[in-house]
């Protein structure tokens, strides 16, 4: 079927970052098209999905896209592969991709390819908008494994040069993108994070606190942190950190940890050990999406010591939920907690010890913390974020030709 070379574009969304279990990137994914499709006018969505061309069946993931297509307001489109899908995980596990341009085949030009996970697939004709989150990459490369650094450093300068614009996720990264690449200012938007106020918010019902209390054995006081268990978030030095508390506030406030499992977690699990942290530390592993508000809601205390982030989605559900926030300056941080957040040196255990210890020996400052953080959390809203969104597929398509 031919495209309408008059009509609006489709959105061509790439799929890889939508698979669960949904990481940061996901999340932003899911919830900011969630907000797109409820804007009057916008443009036709469509999640792509790859099928072998010898199967004629529905695979998993693909019933599961379907799934999720209904609940973004998008369709599914099914593209065919020449090759199984075994094969291309192999390739992206070699730091590379399909040479074969994704819009190869299919109707005509007037698409418009959504890449939310850095970096596109190659086109042969259409535009793009690719979303960068972070240059955690060339700022903190011994953080990522190998192939992820190589995939990057190899894939995501074509994918700017093809880029029609360019969606980031704060100031920050913004200003990160243009130190390191030539990208004109005006083809970079700004597009924030945002949370679920529902669901983020002081008032959870006290039956949903105490279910999560009971599913993770929380019977008391606790601090807690949330992140994919990885190098830049700088794991071990919190170990350190806590290991300085009395051992009146590390008997009073054990040290809870949620997240996925990440990569180059050695030095983390070995601190625990050489500071004799077994029976304080607590690891949930990652958790479902319902949990996360009671869980953060309950802590006394929210903790993201981060050497670098683009964002910092924790932090913001936390401040959402009126929990006490210490982290960072590095990155986006400050951008996001302004004067609702303590912060820290990360590069200084003593630093995280010494401000942990600070809110939770003052009643006065957390309670402070506790009215801040929702008042700075209402200024990031998906429906303001998806407006952005709105505006940059347009000024895509004045470049179709």
């Amino acid at each position: 079927m031919k495209s309408d070379p008059t009509g609006p574009p489709d959105i061509l969304i790439e799929p890889s970052a939508l698979y669960p279990p949904l990481s940061g990137v996901g999340y932003y994914t899911r919830e900011l098209l969630k907000a797109y499709a409820l804007l009057p006018g916008r443009f036709p969505m469509k999640i792509l999905s790859y099928r072998f061309f010898l199967k004629a069946r529905t695979s998993r993931p693909e019933e599961y896209l379907r799934e999720l297509a209904r609940e973004i307001g998008a369709t599914v489109e099914v593209r065919k592969r020449t090759a199984p899908s075994g094969v291309h995980r192999r390739l992206r596990g070699s730091a590379l991709r399909s040479p074969f341009p994704v819009d190869l085949a299919g109707p005509g030009p007037r698409r418009i390819y959504f890449f939310p996970n850095y970096v596109g697939a190659p086109l042969l004709r259409s535009a793009c908008v690719p979303v960068i989150y972070d240059l955690g990459f060339l700022r903190h490369p011994e953080a990522l494994r190998a192939k992820d650094h190589l995939y990057l450093r190899r894939y995501l300068p074509r994918t700017l040069r093809r880029a029609s614009r360019i969606v980031v996720i704060s100031e920050t990264v913004k200003r990160d993108l243009r130190e390191a690449f030539p990208v004109p200012d005006e083809k970079i938007a700004v597009i924030h994070p945002a949370i679920d106020h529902g669901a983020f918010r002081p008032g959870i019902p006290e039956a949903a606190r105490a279910a999560v209390r009971a599913k993770y054995g929380l019977p008391g006081p606790y601090l807690f942190s949330l992140s994919t268990l990885e190098p830049r978030k700088n794991f071990p030095r919190l170990m350190e950190a806590y290991a300085l508390l009395t051992p009146d506030l590390r008997s009073r406030f054990p040290l809870v940890v949620a997240g996925g499992e990440g990569w180059k977690n050695e030095t983390l699990f070995a601190a625990i050990r050489r500071l004799g942290l077994e029976d304080q530390v607590k690891f949930l592993g990652y958790i479902p999406d319902a949990d996360r508000a009671p869980l953060m809601r309950e802590a006394d205390l929210f903790v993201l010591p981060s050497l670098y982030e683009g964002f910092g989605m924790p932090v913001l559900e936390a401040m959402a939920c009126g929990t006490p926030v210490v982290t960072t300056e590095r990155g986006a941080l400050l951008e996001v907690g302004g004067e609702a957040v303590v912060y820290a040196d990360p590069l200084d255990p003593r630093s995280i010890a010494r401000e942990m210890a600070a809110v939770l020996g003052d009643p006065v400052l957390r309670r402070k913390l506790s009215a801040a953080g929702p008042l700075r959390a209402a200024a990031f809203r998906w429906e303001t974020s998806a407006r952005v969104l709105a505006d940059v597929f347009e000024r895509a398509a004045r470049d179709i030709p």
